[in-house]
């Protein structure tokens, strides 16, 4: 398999850590999404199977497979890529929206919930070892796809949980990653403390600076 970057896993939730996939997502200052400054972070099949893989998705065994199977077949591989980022799409408006507090549009949810049915007909009880798990199976059309599944499962079991006011979007400007508030406080304001938090200290401090010298 092709060598991939490390991504950052710092929602503390699978669905959340798939939207923030993307870069630059929000612009917290406009209040809107800004496409021109966007950074898709899974350009190609490789980097949504090597985000699957660290997020221990896939097994190595099946990230292999998966990758053979994309290298014969990279029309399906473009299929399945472009159906991972219409999902990343839906799950961020909506979870944006949750994390100010707002509902969804009933466009969204109908988005979602097609999402949703899809993945629950591939849903399907294991025995592993000699204990029962739940696992996925793929589809005849879409066999590099099913690991988008327990996205879509654990996307819904989130929003219908306890959890959801607890969806924060990261307090920088620059930034608009979400993140699953589990502080005791619930009081974090910062996707990761070292990166956006440290950056604003720096900023504040560089500021203070700045006004004591001009006094």
């Amino acid at each position: 398999m092709a060598q991939h970057a490390e991504f950052q896993l710092v929602a503390g939730h699978p669905a959340l850590d798939f939207v923030n996939t993307v870069e630059w997502r929000w612009d917290l200052l406009r209040r809107r999404w800004d496409p021109l400054r966007q950074e898709d972070l899974l350009g190609g099949f490789e980097d949504l199977v090597g985000w699957a893989r660290q997020t221990a998705l896939v097994t190595a065994v099946e990230a292999r497979a998966l990758s053979a199977t994309a290298k014969r077949d990279p029309r399906s591989a473009s299929r399945a890529l472009q159906r991972a980022r219409r999902l990343r799409d839906v799950l961020g408006r909506i979870f944006e929206a949750a994390g100010r507090g707002q509902r969804s549009t009933a466009r969204e949810l109908r988005r979602l919930n097609a999402f949703l049915g899809a993945a629950l007909r591939h849903r399907q009880l294991e025995l592993r070892g000699d204990r029962y798990d739940w696992g996925w199976t793929a589809s005849d059309d879409r066999p590099l796809d099913a690991f988008l599944s327990p996205i879509v499962l654990g996307a819904a079991e989130l929003l219908a949980s306890p959890q959801r006011p607890r969806i924060r979007a990261c307090a920088a400007e620059d930034c608009g990653w979400l993140f699953l508030d589990t502080s005791r406080s619930g009081r974090r304001r910062w996707c990761s403390m070292r990166s956006c938090g440290n950056r604003a200290k720096a900023r504040r401090f560089y500021a203070r600076a700045t006004a004591s010298s001009d006094t």
